[in-house]
């Protein structure tokens, strides 16, 4: 998406303002929509595993580091759940069928960066079907997927391990996978805030995959 393509805005409720051009809405501080694919899924053996990607895209203030799956800004004329499909399409190469994609919820997110204010509207989704490394497709923003242990991603983020082991595929080798470690630098780009976002959705995911029903506490302001 181009800084002069239209974005969609959004309150603090999550219902739709408005558009703007996307350079603009950020350099104004306007509330522009964000969505956050993550995929995480049981095997046989009841284990919870993820697919993450590595961001890739030129100019990225988070280039390198580990992110959920697909995500990416609303485009004004999109529902957020649309915005989910299309990154999912553009970003992993797969496209998912209606009950493979499940709200989480939605979080207003506010940060700085280069001394302006920004806001947002994050709408989270689980996309719940087994993804093997061999179905991705690399693109302009992705340069590689990692699948780990849903349950050893949640020690990592929450600080109660410093590095744990996944397997990646690198669009430089896409013929192979390899046993990879991940540390905390992986996240290290990331506010506290968005930290705080990523932990929720894992929550999130967690209750999902163990009682098949959305928990809504996950995203309240108060935990």
């Amino acid at each position: 998406m181009s800084d002069v393509e239209q974005v969609a805005l959004f309150d603090m409720r999550g219902t739709y303002a408005g558009a703007a051009p996307r350079a603009a809405a950020h350099a104004q501080g306007l509330r522009v929509g964000l969505v956050f694919v993550w995929a995480a899924w049981k095997d046989k053996s009841d284990l919870g595993h993820m697919l993450l990607q590595t961001r890739a895209r030129p100019g990225d203030p988070y280039l390198g580091s580990l992110d959920a799956a697909a995500g990416g800004h609303i485009r004004a004329g999109e529902t957020p759940r649309q915005t989910a499909e299309r990154e999912f399409i553009e970003e992993v190469g797969i496209a998912l069928q209606t009950d493979e994609l499940i709200g989480l919820g939605q979080l207003p997110l506010q940060y700085a960066r280069n001394g302006v204010m920004r806001h947002a509207m994050q709408f989270f989704y689980l996309c719940n079907r087994p993804i093997a490394l061999e179905e991705t497709v690399f693109s302009e923003e992705v340069n590689a997927f990692v699948r780990v242990r849903l349950d050893d991603f949640d020690a990592i983020i929450n600080g109660r391990t410093t590095e744990i082991t996944g397997t990646v595929r690198q669009d430089a080798t896409p013929e192979k996978t390899r046993e990879t470690i991940i540390t905390r630098t992986a996240f290290n780009a990331y506010s506290e805030p968005i930290m705080d976002a990523i932990r929720r959705s894992v929550r999130a995911m967690q209750h999902v995959l163990e009682h098949g029903v959305i928990d809504p506490s996950a995203w309240d302001h108060t935990t």
